[in-house]
């Protein structure tokens, strides 16, 4: 039994499921089915805003071998939406596939 997660060279946004954007010193978790994302720092990087759970707005771009790109809600009444640009993207893997044991 291969218990590997599966993998993607990129992502659109209407694949659903949970999925782990790896890039050079980060990883983002981008649930598509609730349309949120959040970034973890890797070992030594600095803290962020992105590091909590936001509403994503737009995927732009996630694809490996290049910058993932996506904007999202913002939460302060005088900005519409956040951008954020990652660094590399090395792997895109699947955490949690389509509603998969949640409650609807």
């Amino acid at each position: 039994m291969d218990d590997e997660p599966e993998q993607v060279n990129g992502l659109v946004g209407d694949e659903g499921g949970v999925w782990r954007v790896v890039t050079q010193g980060s990883s983002h978790i981008l649930d598509l089915d609730a349309k949120t994302v959040k970034r973890i720092p890797g070992p030594g990087r600095p803290a962020t805003f992105n590091d909590v759970t936001r509403p994503l707005r737009t995927l732009e771009a996630c694809i490996v071998g290049e910058s993932g790109r996506w904007t999202m809600i913002s939460d302060d009444e005088l900005t519409d939406f956040y951008w954020h640009v990652t660094s590399r993207v090395r792997r895109i893997e699947r955490v949690e596939h389509p509603r998969a044991g949640r409650e609807d």
